[in-house]
């Protein structure tokens, strides 16, 4: 593999390793000279496993991580909900204008407000090469010991909590969605795999909105979920986390795991 050493925060000429990959990573670089870029499939499935507490990547239609040079320190993957989710954001006259954040994912040992460096320039990738897009939802599952808090810091705003869904756990012991490959998995068909059937709180709601200033005023208005105060009860992960540092951050496997998408946690 090439390690030659690259531009602070940019890969080599698309070939790269992954941070669990380097060993003589002594020091972690500042977040202000990482920069977000592509990444391929593998990259979000690798991070998924091993920091990620479905275990895997997910359906992952458009991708991005944060780079430091060769070095890949998180990565956050997008796919698109389904037609019911899509209209109830602006209506049916929109479906076409709703992504899904489906994984944010950051290494154990990444600096602090990776998640927020990461989250804001994919985002701006979004509104640079996908102006269709009005906005993305992404949600936080409370029974994974999450509530939000990278949403929160990044001014998503928070609209309720979720239908109340199902997941398995499949063979391996990890937890899965009940769609794969972006089709609703039967419990019955479930079953016949060996899963089990359990069920999910429902989960916080959180919506980023697109545009410049005047589009995001105007979308605003037509967003059909309430507007609400941001939850603060800490629980599970993030009541840990929250004793480990002096600011509430999310835990390192992130709040994308959303019910109701086309994707295969």
């Amino acid at each position: 593999m090439n390690t030659m050493p690259a531009a602070a925060g940019a890969p080599v000429d698309g070939v790269h390793m992954s941070l669990f990959d380097v060993e003589d990573v002594e020091q972690m670089p500042k977040v202000r000279d990482m920069v977000v870029g592509p990444v391929t499939p593998d990259d979000v499935q690798q991070f998924a496993r091993r920091y990620h507490y479905t275990g895997t990547g997910g359906n992952m239609v458009w991708r991005w991580g944060l780079w430091h040079g060769p070095v890949l320190h998180g990565v956050v993957a997008y796919n698109l909900p389904t037609r019911t989710v899509c209209q109830s954001v602006f209506g049916v006259e929109h479906v076409d204008k709703v992504w899904h954040m489906g994984r944010l994912i950051l290494s154990d040992d990444s600096p602090r407000n990776s998640e927020s460096r990461l989250i804001g320039g994919s985002l701006k990738a979004v509104e640079r090469d996908y102006p269709g897009v009005w906005a993305v939802l992404t949600y936080a599952a409370p029974d994974a010991g999450h509530i939000g808090y990278v949403y929160q810091a990044t001014n998503a705003i928070y609209t309720g909590t979720s239908s109340t869904e199902h997941y398995y756990i499949d063979t391996y012991g990890q937890r899965r969605s009940n769609y794969v490959n972006g089709h609703r998995l039967s419990k019955s068909n479930a079953v016949s795999r060996g899963w089990t059937v359990h069920d999910s709180q429902a989960k916080h709601r959180y919506v980023y909105i697109l545009g410049n200033k005047s589009e995001r005023r105007q979308r605003l208005k037509l967003l059909k979920f309430p507007v609400l105060k941001y939850p603060k009860q800490k629980t599970g992960g993030d009541a840990i986390a929250s004793k480990q540092k002096t600011s509430p951050p999310p835990s390192r496997t992130p709040e994308g795991d959303t019910a109701g998408g086309q994707h295969s946690p």
